[in-house]
């Protein structure tokens, strides 16, 4: 179906923000922690197949940053989390949505 590289790409970044917030959370509840090293995420795109068009996933790490927490850095990471949650989250709702539409077609 062609739904399925969105779903993929979707799915993915969910994943990878989850990550991302799970990552500034645990900063910002370490901030006072002494000698705390802050963890970061490291975040690439995986092309399946031959065809970057052919379908395409989040690839996301948590890696340590050498760096203290920044209590700023953090919140705005979060509010970025927020963001990028909800704009994947509706990409799965518009193929819902779409699914849903194509199916009552056939009916």
């Amino acid at each position: 179906m062609a739904l399925t590289p969105a779903l993929n790409t979707a799915t993915s970044g969910l994943r990878a923000t989850s990550l991302r917030a799970s990552s500034a959370a645990g900063n910002i509840a370490n901030l006072l922690t002494p000698g705390y090293e802050a963890t970061t995420i490291s975040q690439k795109t995986v092309y399946s197949g031959t065809n970057p068009g052919g379908g395409t996933a989040v690839d996301a790490q948590l890696i340590g940053s050498g760096l203290a927490p920044d209590l700023g850095q953090e919140l705005t990471r979060l509010i970025e989390a927020e963001n990028v949650y909800r704009a994947n989250a509706e990409v799965l709702n518009t193929a819902s949505q779409i699914t849903r539409q194509t199916l009552d077609a056939l009916a």
